[in-house]
């Protein structure tokens, strides 16, 4: 390995000298929005779901995805600054009142009329794109299948992911989303694909006031095409046109542009090729789209004609916004049979009423009444299904992957009261570093990555590159501008690649040993891997391991299994659900031990230390056996009373258990599970716990909805939020701090240089606990000056923060604040005069390559004005910004970020 090794460093060693050399240089960002990945893949042009958002909180958050609210800005009359922005042409965007003058305002200059496709051309009888998938989901087909919306927008995020390593490009087609799903078989995937084209066919409709533009161009003599962003090639989308247009105006139109059939967006490349083929100079062509980068900024920079189509004004788009939420929420307002209410069953009350359980301590209530009745629901699945599977003549091994799965094996035994399976030491890191034998598997791996773990270190140490040549690789990689992709494409280099695929082929040769040891595994055998799971991926990665080296069939049978549509084949689990939140149940089923970190030559595992406390081992061996007391009570109340349960009433029950435990959980859990760690997310002081109810009351303040906190703290800060964070997320609610709560604080704001600057009064939105927060852009040798006495007389500054375009913290600005006639006593300011500021030093980082923002979260405590005269400054500051912006709108052009 020491020859690849030093040959790859001297190879990556020039190519860091012809950096340098060529005098270009590029900083490396702390946060990357590629490494917090795409919340929503790319609809047909929908680029609104292009939006990254960064995972903060903990594993098991409300909204791991970023999917909640976001603070959103109200933009003042007077635009602020922004250096590195073009300005927005007001003047190019149109209504749809406008539609039929078009053309007077180019006279006979125009030669080529290019309309945008969905939005523009074709609309959508649905709230919103992604509602499309919802009515796919009630296809027969789909229906039977299992298929919901949320497993096609996950396949399409996955589907990009793997062309971009295939080929570089971000297109994909329909049939690249459906290969996703990894489950179903490839007559299944076309007919979805299939079911899916009809869908659009049914829900799509022409916009008639370009319908009516198309035949006015054409007896004009101009030649009309379509350019569309979409995964749909050109022959399905003009099935879908043909559909929809009159005959006399789909045969107007000469040529289709889809960015799939290109490799190429209407952002990058795909208005070059355009322009290249209709033959004319780029000032005679004319586009009009919805979409105002992809539509109207990216044709204008190559000399094209754009019109931004803005198809409702902001207090239109505002309430259609609201208008798709209700229409999600009234299933809680509708009665039988509409809302579908169904019987909730509690299987378990005649066993807690024999156990007499009046006196009961935390351990009895979280393992006896808690976890153990979802451990019996999981032991009867579990057995039920080896059973299933011994009348098929199968030579069924059940293995319990430790360290998690140890007290499933526990519980199966008390239930079955009979030995079930072995213990095994087989970890999904092993799993998946073992499975590297060609490219196609490295890139596949990658292209799993969920957005919020892919991090350049942690791919490496998957790939087991060792430490100096990770160093080497990301130093190149930051020198480009998208370090992710860049990272990516050295993989594909020889001497990696040689060096990946021969550390796997050996870490594989020491797996195997282990399995042909200690599990007897033989050629012919049904293996069934039992775990608490979610999304299978051991499984997957040991069945990609192994093929090869053993013929058997590896089934997966969880606890828990994801709603992603690239499950594992041939995997069930008790409970499916589309967010984890598993982390403290996982926790109270672990076995004591180090985590497996590698295996001998002769297969025995290496195990590590022990990380976790003697503490929390000791409270988890309490909860194991009132797990265990509970099975064996109620198999011997059961056998006793002759009583049997159907499977889904007892799942039914495990669900609402574990449900339970996570979002409602009472006083006594959250104090004994208070200290609980995981090894994996301890931080770098090995501290962290797995919640943190005073960072949550902290971060509360900083954030315009708990969304990105875990369960267990948004349950420390009462149902109220958890309940609102469950309906949100339930039903994918497009609200924003706006929408939620109508509070705000007025500030006034002067930003500029010494010789020139401007004033604007905005909008600070209230948080919560009456703290209000306010978004600001940073520009470059500007100073920031928030004119805090016009309003206040004492008010407290919790944060001045700088963050990036992914909203993650860069720097603490905090001290960076100049004080005018204010003292000052910690986070306590009392302004003495009307002309009291607080000024943001300007901070010089000219190496910034993408926006910034300061975001000032502040505590109004006495206002200086009167009741009246402040109701006064109010309606006066809502006058001057009569609009309200949508979600992510902003105070700059072209969409600063709030």
């Amino acid at each position: 390995m020491q020859h690849i090794l030093k040959r790859i460093a001297a190879k990556i060693t020039q190519a860091d000298i012809n950096q340098q050399s060529s005098g270009s240089s590029c900083i490396e960002h702390k946060f990357d929005p590629y490494i917090y990945g795409e919340t929503v893949p790319r609809l047909p042009e929908d680029d609104v779901y292009d939006e990254v958002y960064r995972f903060i909180g903990h594993p098991d958050a409300m909204f791991p995805d970023g999917g909640g609210l976001t603070e959103k800005i109200i933009k003042p009359k007077g635009r602020l600054l922004w250096s590195d922005m073009p300005d927005i042409d007001h003047n190019a965007q149109i209504t749809a009142k406008d539609i039929p003058k078009v053309l007077d305002e180019f006279g006979d200059s125009l030669k080529v009329l290019s309309l945008d496709c969905f939005d523009t051309l074709l609309w959508r009888k649905t709230a919103t794109p992604k509602d499309v998938f919802a009515v796919l989901a009630d296809t027969p087909i789909a229906r039977r299948l299992g298929i919901t919306p949320h497993q096609r927008i996950s396949a399409a995020a996955r589907a990009r992911r793997a062309m971009l390593l295939e080929n570089g490009s971000r297109e994909f087609d329909i049939g690249d989303i459906y290969r996703s799903f990894t489950s179903l078989s490839s007559e299944e995937r076309e007919l979805l694909a299939e079911a899916e084209i009809r869908t659009e066919m049914s829900v799509c409709f022409a916009f008639s006031p370009y319908v009516e533009l198309i035949r006015l161009a054409h007896t004009r003599g101009i030649k009309i095409i379509v350019v569309s962003d979409t995964y749909l090639r050109e022959d399905e989308l003009r099935r879908l046109l043909a559909r929809h247009l009159p005959a006399d105006v789909m045969q107007s139109i000469s040529k289709v542009y889809c960015s799939v059939d290109y490799g190429t967006s209407k952002s990058d490349a795909l208005f070059q090729v355009v322009i290249k083929e209709s033959g004319v100079p780029e000032s005679q062509l004319l586009h009009i789209g919805d979409n105002d980068v992809a539509d109207a900024q990216a044709p204008r920079k190559l000399g094209v004609r754009a019109l931004h189509f803005v198809p409702f004004d902001r207090e239109v788009a505002d309430f259609l916004r609201l208008q798709h939420a209700a229409s999600s929420l009234i299933v809680l307002d509708q009665a039988a049979p509409e809302a579908v209410i169904l019987p909730c069953y509690s299987p378990f009350r005649p066993v807690f009423s024999v156990a007499n359980l009046h006196q009961y301590t935390p351990e009895t209530l979280i393992g006896y009444m808690s976890f153990g009745p979802a451990l019996y629901a999981y032991a009867r699945f579990l057995m039920d299904e080896v059973e299933a599977l011994q009348q098929q003549g199968k030579r069924v091994k059940v293995f319990f992957l430790l360290r998690d799965a140890y007290l499933l094996s526990a519980a199966c035994e008390a239930y079955a009261r009979k030995p079930v399976g072995k213990l095994v030491r087989i970890r999904k890191f092993h799993a998946i570093a073992a499975s590297f034998k060609t490219r196609a598997d490295i890139d596949y791996y990658i292209s799993g990555i969920e957005p919020e773990c892919d991090t350049l270190h942690a791919i490496a140490k998957q790939l087991l590159l060792p430490p100096e040549l990770t160093e080497l690789l990301i130093r190149v990689a930051h020198q480009s501008d998208d370090p992710k992709a860049a990272f990516h494409q050295l993989l594909h280099d020889d001497d990696v690649l040689e060096l990946i695929l021969g550390n796997s082929f050996a870490l594989r040769a020491r797996l195997m040993r282990y399995i042909s040891k200690e599990l007897e595994m033989e050629d012919g055998d049904t293996i069934v891997l039992a775990d608490i799971g979610y999304n299978g991926r051991t499984q997957d990665y040991l069945s990609r391991t192994i093929e090869g080296e053993f013929d058997v069939d590896i089934l997966g049978r969880y606890v828990f299994a994801s709603d992603e549509p690239y499950r594992a084949v041939n995997s069930k689990a008790l409970i499916t659900s589309t967010w984890d939140n598993t982390t403290v149940f996982e926790q109270c089923c672990t076995l004591r031990e180090g985590a497996v970190v590698d295996y001998e030559l002769d297969g025995e595992p290496v195990i590590a230390d022990i990380m976790l406390s003697e503490k929390q081992y000791e409270k988890v061996a309490n909860v194991q056996t009132e797990c265990l007391r509970f099975i064996d009570d109620a198999r011997t109340f059961f056998t006793k009373s002759d009583m049997t349960h159907e499977y889904s009433m007892l799942q039914g029950a495990a669900h609402a258990a574990l449900f339970r435990n996570a979002y409602m959980p009472v006083e006594a859990e959250l104090a004994y599970f208070k200290d609980f760690q995981h090894d994996k997310f301890m931080g770098p002081d090995r501290k962290k716990t797995i919640y943190h109810l005073e960072s949550a009351w902290k971060n509360v303040r900083c954030l315009p909805s708990p969304y990105r906190l875990g369960a267990y703290e948004t349950r420390g800060l009462g149902l109220d939020f958890t309940f609102s964070g469950l309906v949100q997320r339930r039903f994918q609610l497009d609200l924003g701090p706006d929408d939620m709560n109508v509070r705000f604080s007025p500030l006034k704001v002067s930003m500029g240089s010494i010789n020139e600057s401007k004033v604007f009064f905005l909008r600070a939105h209230h948080l919560h606990d009456g703290y209000f927060s306010i978004m600001l852009p940073y520009v470059s040798g500007t100073s920031v000056k928030m004119l805090f006495g016009e309003d206040y007389e004492w008010l407290q500054i919790a944060d001045i923060q700088l963050l990036n375009n992914a909203r993650s913290v860069c720097k603490n600005v905090s001290s960076s604040l100049d004080l005018e006639e204010i003292n000052r006593e910690g986070e306590i300011y009392q302004c003495l005069s009307q002309a009291s500021a607080g000024t943001i030093r300007p901070i010089d980082l000219h190496q910034l390559k993408t926006p910034h923002y300061f975001h000032v979260i502040f505590r109004p405590l006495v206002s200086r004005a009167s009741d009246s005269a402040a109701e006064a400054r109010r309606v006066a500051i809502k006058e001057e910004n009569p609009c309200r912006p949508r979600n992510g709108e902003s105070l700059a052009p072209n969409g600063f970020g709030g």
